[in-house]
């Protein structure tokens, strides 16, 4: 990633524990604010969940609870790239939903009217005129919902551009940097690394997987479990569909890049064992996410997979984030633990900076605070 850190401060405002999109993006909102922030990552940052998802913004796959937070992340994202000028790799294309079978139609059609009742915009498509929106799709697909605000980012020039933006704002981002302890001290807290102590007036723990081991240095015991979602891109080729695609029953994402390359992902699992940080592919799992993947777009069966790799992602057990303040501390915030975290990271990133800043956030977060599990 961009540039390094040479310097540890020993003084800050904020402490950031995790550089992924939702550490980075706090960093940068609190930064431009006039905020000093350091952030710790434990190797590099933008380096694991954040960098190893497939970059699917479909606001249309995302649940109810989460809706809002879905919506200002893609506003967010969308501000990057188009206001900021951080080439982030956003595109508003629209989305198809697919279901391929009776069960997956139901659930589909379910789906819609939940998200109905919630002010999405959702357009029914089966048969001749789901053919006609989108020719590419293959038979397998029987019914489909689009969606004119699903989008995509890039996870690789996405932090790239905010990690510089960051730093370009005055953040400390430090990676190979991890933190080894954190205490109360006076009204901040004191931050140990093999470097040294940097004390601060409030820490933010960001860490993806890792929160939960954070959140346990300051006491607090958080249930999150750790996937490892497994992704495949392509080799450039042509123009094979011009939408993202997900399919409702999660087993699938897609989106087509400029350069020709195509990102396939869906929730598929490696094999990892976190306390060792190892992460691998499951060759099986590959193949029938492929399989999924050219049953739903045929097209994709004339580009070739170029390569694989797997990522640790953090979840709670009802698969709802965990953001708020950490239970029994008045300045001590997380936030971990949502699925489509790439998606809602910068939603996420600005609510904590509002908090931190003594604001009310611009979303209500009572339904994910922490303290349902603590």
């Amino acid at each position: 990633m961009d540039g390094e850190d040479s310097t540890i401060p020993r003084d800050v405002d904020v402490a950031v524990v995790g550089g992924g999109v939702v550490g980075m993006s706090a960093a940068l909102f609190l930064a431009r604010a006039g905020r000093s922030v350091a952030v710790f990552d434990r190797t590099e940052p933008w380096s694991d969940a954040s960098g190893s998802n497939a970059g699917t913004l479909s606001i249309q796959a995302m649940r109810v609870e989460v809706l809002a937070m879905a919506r200002l992340g893609i506003a967010l994202w969308r501000r990057f790239q188009e206001e900021d000028g951080m080439d982030v790799g956003f595109a508003r294309l629209g989305g198809f939903l697919v279901a391929t079978g009776d069960t997956h139609i139901a659930h589909l059609r379910d789906y819609a009217a939940q998200q109905a009742l919630s002010g999405l915009e959702l357009e029914w498509l089966e048969a001749n005129r789901m053919r006609d929106r989108a020719p590419w799709l293959g038979r397998a697909v029987r019914a489909a919902t689009f969606c004119e605000e699903d989008s995509h980012a890039s996870p690789l020039l996405a932090g790239n551009a905010v990690i510089a933006a960051a730093r370009r704002a005055g953040a400390h981002v430090l990676s190979q940097t991890p933190v080894e302890s954190i205490a109360r001290e006076g009204a901040g807290y004191a931050v140990t690394t093999r470097f040294g102590v940097t004390r601060c007036r409030a820490v933010v723990v960001t860490a993806g997987p890792w929160s939960g081991e954070i959140a346990r240095m300051l006491g607090v015991a958080l249930p999150l479990y750790v996937d490892t979602n497994m992704l495949t891109i392509t080799e450039p080729g042509p123009k094979v569909f011009d939408r993202v695609v997900s399919h409702v029953a999660g087993i699938l994402t897609l989106k087509q890049y400029e350069n020709g390359t195509c990102m396939i992902g869906g929730g598929w699992q490696g094999r990892g064992v976190f306390t060792t940080g190892q992460r691998k592919t499951d060759y099986d799992r590959l193949r029938q996410n492929w399989a999924t993947a050219t049953s739903v777009v045929p097209g994709l069966a004339n580009l070739r997979a170029v390569r694989s790799w797997a990522g640790f992602q953090a979840v709670t057990p009802d698969a709802l984030p965990v953001i708020g303040r950490l239970p029994g501390h008045e300045q001590a915030y997380i936030a971990a633990g949502a699925r489509g975290g790439f998606h809602m990271g910068p939603a996420q990133a600005l609510a904590l900076s509002e908090m931190i800043q003594g604001r009310a956030p611009p979303l209500d977060l009572t339904r994910f605070d922490p303290g349902r599990f603590a």
